[in-house]
């Protein structure tokens, strides 16, 4: 009773996973061009703001860079990127202990990783579950094959090897929809990464520069 329950289920054959996969396709292309241009727009300039920034705190001029900055900010709003909001979040707070300057731009950072994190989570689901989607078409697709040959008198192996090749289609497309997305999941992970790398290096420098004036004189 059961089994013919789940036979009958199986029968519909992988055609209706093919239409899946397609439409996880269009949704995987959506992604991937969504996140190539944020990080785009977010790391635009990026480059010399950062370069800007830490020649006047070199120089001392706090306010060249806490404008720049804050400009930058705003700019940025809808793409927002991991160091600008830090930098004004650092070099505007009344305290110059290391350890506040430290959850101050941890802050800031945090919520701007909110952003660049966004969608990867799919991403990484579609690559790595479309080739398994792709298989279960497969195996539909299979049984489905031997039941009309069981069901059929007279027929011999082509028709099964016909059913049989065009259920391994799923597969095809699960694998083909699997690898871009993959590939593009890793690549954004790298320009995540590397964003907070430099994010944490700018940090360093900033909490360096504002903590040393706040030492305590050495007595001899």
């Amino acid at each position: 009773m059961l089994s013919k329950l789940f036979l009958g289920l199986t029968l519909v054959g992988a055609e209706w996973v093919l239409y899946f996969l397609i439409g996880v396709s269009v949704l995987s292309v959506a992604l991937i061009l969504e996140r190539f241009r944020f990080y785009r727009q977010a790391s635009r300039g990026l480059k010399e703001f950062r370069s800007q920034v830490r020649g006047w705190v070199t120089q001392g001029q706090w306010d060249h860079a806490i404008r720049a900055a804050q400009t930058r900010t705003e700019n940025q709003r809808q793409n927002p990127d991991l160091e600008s909001e830090m930098t004004v979040s650092l070099l505007s707070h009344p305290h110059p202990q290391v350890e506040i300057l430290d959850e101050v731009a941890l802050d800031a950072v945090i919520r701007a990783r909110i952003a660049w994190d966004n969608h990867l989570s799919l991403l990484a689901t579609i690559g790595s579950n479309t080739p398994f989607v792709g298989l279960f078409g497969t195996v539909l697709g299979i049984i489905k094959a031997f039941h009309e040959l069981s069901q059929q008198t007279g027929t011999g192996v082509q028709s099964v090897t016909s059913g049989i090749s065009e259920s391994l289609v799923a597969t095809a497309i699960g694998l083909l929809v699997a690898i871009p997305a993959v590939i593009a999941f890793n690549f954004f992970q790298r320009k995540v990464k590397t964003g907070l790398a430099e994010a944490e290096a700018l940090k360093s420098f900033l909490i360096g520069k504002r903590a040393i004036p706040a030492l305590p004189a050495r007595t001899e």
